[in-house]
């Protein structure tokens, strides 16, 4: 592709790596999905029987070599002529099996210079693993064994006990997935690396939009890069415009997993980007001072919320009927109350309320977020108290990283 002398054969070369990386990832990861839709259609059920087993991280670095060859031929970065600058570029194990997906015009530039191991970088980057350890082991671990049980037979259980667990998991995936990406981060930077932000709070965000500018963010800005832009964007009409936006999210619904529930959380969340677009043209002119209201925003935030929470059950739910069990569940208001409740999850949601309004004041990045000199006493004394509530709140049942499926 570098060497191409046309645009007709990059674009040819260009297909080629397209088309053999989904390729790859269609075989390992929807095969089964699709023949068992196939068979269905024709009026026969499909046994699973193929044994495909799937390659640790391939929905991560089949975005990483993809974005590669995009900008490649876009011109955004100068062809890689080392191989192993190439391959460390793909698996670079810190975040090789749930991101954040790194592009190339971010990490090979860094290969170029002297990778040190310094000890600002050791003490930055140790901070930022514990940062994502305290997420993963102390609230997403102690959240994980309510949601799994209410969620495995959601029509056992009351409507408030419904509710109660759908936050929780709410909480539990997001401290979950950042945190893992926080620790990815935190290695890397011990290592000399810079790997971008990929959680910036996203449940502070007043619209869909904000959302998805503040959860993981690198799959939202290479969806938005690399798919929504080259269908068009905005560039061929409203019309266009919001179908080019609705594939684009169903799509990413479709890259976390072979379900028709990613399918529908994907098309929902693409839908509500598309009425949100829709509101903004329309209220820009005549909406400009009530939204700088705290009434509007306290409203804007709640039903931000509570649209995202709704939609992270057909995510968790292992099929559509278990999805629709906890809706009727939810909404049928039978069983009034709380049924059953873990003294742990309050705790833990209090404490996850807490450290978001501390990182609303303070900042809304965690990677912004002042990280203690260990120059003093006082520095030491909080290290070591992280690392000590790390050994004794540690579940026995750890649950391995909500990610690691995708």
């Amino acid at each position: 592709m570098d060497r191409a002398t046309t645009e007709s054969k990059k674009i040819f070369y260009l297909s080629i790596s397209i088309v053999l990386s989904i390729s790859m990832l269609v075989y390992y990861k929807y095969t089964e999905f699709l023949l068992e839709n196939l068979f269905s259609l024709i009026g026969y059920e499909w046994e699973s029987n193929l044994g495909i087993i799937l390659p640790v991280g391939i929905s991560f670095f089949t975005f990483q070599t993809m974005s590669y060859s995009i900008d490649l031929k876009r011109g955004n970065i100068p062809v890689c002529k080392s191989l192993p600058k190439y391959m460390l570029f793909v698996a670079f194990f810190p975040q090789l099996v749930a991101g954040p997906i790194v592009r190339a015009t971010e990490f090979i530039p860094q290969l170029s210079e002297k990778i040190k191991i310094t000890l600002p970088n050791l003490l930055i980057g140790g901070q930022l693993f514990l940062g994502g350890a305290i997420q993963k082991v102390i609230f997403s671990d102690n959240l994980s064994s309510y949601a799994d049980t209410v969620f495995s037979q959601p029509e056992l259980f009351s409507t408030g006990t419904l509710w109660l667990s759908a936050i929780a998991y709410a909480m539990q995936i997001f401290c979950d997935f950042s945190g893992y990406s926080l620790m990815a981060i935190g290695i890397a930077k011990t290592l000399g690396f810079h790997l971008p932000e990929n959680f910036r709070m996203p449940y502070i965000s007043l619209s869909v939009t904000e959302f998805w500018r503040r959860w993981h963010k690198t799959l939202s800005f290479w969806l938005r890069d690399y798919l929504y832009i080259s269908l068009g964007g905005n560039r061929k009409g409203k019309i266009r415009q919001d179908f080019n936006l609705l594939i684009t999210m169903i799509l990413g619904g479709l890259w976390h997993g072979a379900s028709w529930n990613f399918v529908i959380w994907g098309s929902a969340h693409g839908l509500a980007l598309i009425v949100h677009k829709f509101w903004e043209k329309r209220t820009r002119s005549w909406c400009h001072s009530i939204k700088k209201s705290i009434y509007y925003k306290v409203i804007a935030w709640a039903s931000t919320f509570i649209f995202v929470l709704l939609l992270w059950i057909p995510f968790r739910a292992e099929n559509f009927t278990i999805t629709l069990n906890y809706f009727i569940g939810m909404f049928s208001f039978s069983h009034e109350g709380i049924s059953w409740i873990n003294p742990n999850v309050l705790v833990v949601l209090l404490c996850i309320i807490f450290w978001h309004f501390l990182f609303i004041v303070k900042s809304n990045s965690l990677l912004q977020f002042p990280l203690l000199k260990l120059d003093r006493l006082y520095p030491q004394l909080v290290i070591s108290f992280v690392i000590l509530a790390l050994l004794l709140f540690v579940p026995l049942n750890s649950s391995p990283f909500i990610y690691f499926q995708f």
